[in-house]
């Protein structure tokens, strides 16, 4: 079992185990290969990166056009409540005057029929 932290890091268990009195072309070639690996995996980080950043202002859009959407939701529904509350108001007053029309028609034909019936209690 290694005790290696960095596993993705190559020749950083050599550097580790050698002695500093040790073979000095092994600790070069383990420090070149550190370094190499160091530098690919700041490449990778890198990439990963400009991809997440990427990825964070197309969801910075997407939130834009869902508020921008949700603000023209909400005025359509401002615009559908004040026409909802006109029609109605407009239906109320045609309602009213049908039922006043109706009420003199009615009380039209209420004197008429009083009158063909000789039940008038008015004279003529």
């Amino acid at each position: 079992m290694s005790s290696n932290v960095f596993p993705e890091l190559d020749g950083w268990d050599e550097i580790r185990r050698r002695p500093a009195t040790g073979d000095a072309a092994g600790m070069i070639d383990a420090t070149h290969r550190l370094v190499v690996s160091i530098a690919n995996h700041r490449s990778a980080v890198s990439t990963q990166i400009r991809y997440l950043q990427n990825k964070v202002e197309r969801l910075q859009k997407s939130l834009e056009q869902l508020n921008h959407f949700f603000l023209k939701l909400n005025e359509n529904i401002k615009e559908a409540d004040k026409s909802s509350t006109n029609l109605a108001t407009a239906l109320n007053k045609l309602t009213s005057r049908g039922v006043c029309v109706a009420g003199v028609g009615i009380l039209i034909v209420l004197i008429q029929f009083l009158f063909e019936n000789e039940i008038w209690p008015f004279s003529l």
